[in-house]
């Protein structure tokens, strides 16, 4: 890990992500479109990530399926899966706006992750591996798309997103609960799945799901305070919003 190859790869991923973006926000002003750049953007994702399997069949004339292409065994599963669902939730329902500012934030940081300590990587450092190239190259699409909630708007950082990601993390919390008592059922060797039985780093124990969740909710919480206090009206800010309901609680009460 951490290779000449790796860090080529990161380096022109970021570029790559970076432009695109950039021409993406300065030319795409329409809902429409920039919901059409996500929903090919997920679909690549998708595709990118089954894509071992007929790259395989064809030149081996075999393939075999990994775990998490049938399981949500880790984050990052989860959230591609996510965000196709998003890219196809119309905006205007509730529903989209939880799951596009949970992919927003959660959802990059977990593309970051998997790019920057893919594990499949550091088993096997080289890109002439097709099953290792399609697992950076899947990670960098989400990554893109994760984004581009952000940077076009559909997504905005306030302070209500910590509703969605803390239900976002408690959605990785079952899963993980979940995939780990099928495989304990049915006899399997553990995944740890969502990283809940050990921390996915042996040298680095202080990073366990209960330190991440406790950073997630407050880098949102940062993210959340920074993004009102210069992008939003004194008046509209989650303190003064959270003032005026709780005196309207009181005045219910009395």
């Amino acid at each position: 890990m951490f290779n000449t190859a790796h860090v080529f790869y990161m380096l022109i991923s970021a570029a790559v992500t970076a432009a695109l973006l950039t021409v993406l926000f300065i030319w795409v002003k329409e809902r429409r479109c920039k919901l059409l750049v996500v929903r090919i953007t997920a679909i690549l994702t998708v595709v990118i990530h089954f894509s071992s399997l007929w790259v395989d069949f064809f030149a081996e004339g075999t393939a075999t399926v990994e775990k998490s292409m049938l399981l949500p065994i880790y984050p990052c599963n989860i959230c591609m899966w996510l965000l196709l669902i998003t890219a196809f939730v119309k905006p205007e329902r509730k529903a989209f706006r939880y799951l596009s500012e949970f992919l927003m934030l959660a959802g990059v940081v977990c593309a970051v992750i998997g790019i920057v300590f893919n594990e499949n990587y550091g088993e096997n450092p080289t890109l002439a591996d097709y099953d290792i190239l399609k697992g950076l190259l899947s990670h960098s699409t989400m990554l893109f798309g994760c984004l581009y909630l952000g940077v076009s708007g559909l997504a905005t950082p306030r302070m209500h997103c910590l509703i969605s990601v803390v239900s976002g993390l408690m959605l990785f919390i079952v899963d993980g609960l979940v995939i780990n008592a099928l495989f304990a059922t049915f006899g399997l060797d553990s995944v740890n799945a969502m990283y809940l039985l050990s921390p996915p780093f042996e040298g680095l124990p202080f990073i366990n799901t209960l330190t991440i969740g406790i950073a997630a909710v407050a880098v949102t919480f940062t993210l959340a305070a920074l993004y009102e206090y210069f992008c939003v009206e004194k008046e509209d800010r989650w303190y003064k919003t959270l003032t005026r309901y709780v005196n309207e609680l009181k005045a219910r009460r009395f």
